[in-house]
């Protein structure tokens, strides 16, 4: 059992941050690759979700394809067909595998969220909108000062149930070798047979990484909206 705590705590940098000059790597890279594909993904998620209410049939229909597309396909399936059957290389282009991890993601990641801002948009009372018409907004204007603040709100916990999913799915880009914690955790064991020994207990430690960024960002999440309700019954109150 020592031997086994001991080769773990030798291999805890590689871990967490990569190997040296490969690194951001490890933990740092999933958290990093998660990251981004939210924040990315949320951009080409607010156009689609709000195509689908286009007046436009054509619009909403490349919209809804969109999305049954990228939401449609296992995610590992997407990494390898960007990756290497999507005939880039063919055309005179390398990508690395960190870009096609990185582009796979965003492109999942976009799918679900757009189907998160469409629900959160369809949410937003209609009087809401209307009163801030009749004030004399612009309909730009009424979708960023009324519209997408409510439903921002609505969508938080379903959007950091996506963020968590997406950090733990950053694990199937082991499939292409993107330098993320299960790729470096293959690399760690190597195919030295005498690390057999060190297999479940080392999986047990990723594990538990996974699950403590996981649980952390619930908990945040948990607190801040626990904050923001209360905030918002200050305010109801002091108003009346």
């Amino acid at each position: 059992m020592f031997e086994q705590i001991e080769f773990i705590y030798s291999h805890i940098p590689q871990l967490l941050f990569g190997f040296p000059g490969q690194r951001p790597g490890g933990l740092l890279l999933s958290i990093l690759l998660a990251i981004l594909a939210i924040e990315v993904g949320f951009i080409f998620a607010l156009l689609v979700g709000t195509g689908q209410q286009s007046r436009s049939g054509p619009v909403r229909w490349i919209c809804q394809r969109y999305i049954d597309i990228f939401r449609g396909l296992p995610l590992i399936l997407l990494v390898i067909i960007i990756y290497q059957l999507g005939g880039i290389r063919y055309l005179g282009f390398d990508i690395n595998p960190l870009a096609a991890a990185l582009t796979a993601l965003i492109l999942y990641s976009s799918a679900y969220q757009a189907e998160i801002v469409r629900a959160g948009l369809l949410s937003v009372p209609r009087q809401h909108v209307e009163s801030a018409r009749v004030l004399g907004s612009s309909p730009g204007h009424a979708f960023f000062a009324v519209e997408l603040p409510y439903a921002l709100k609505v969508m938080t916990p379903a959007f950091v149930g996506q963020a968590i999913s997406l950090f733990k799915d950053t694990s199937v880009l082991v499939i292409i070798g993107a330098a993320e914690l299960m790729t470096i955790t293959r690399a760690v064991l190597g195919s030295d047979i005498s690390n057999l020994q060190h297999w479940i207990t080392l999986y047990l430690f990723v594990g538990l990484l996974y699950f403590s960024i996981a649980y952390t960002v619930s908990l945040i999440a948990r607190r801040w909206e626990k904050r923001s309700r209360s905030r918002e019954l200050v305010h109801s109150l002091t108003n009346y």
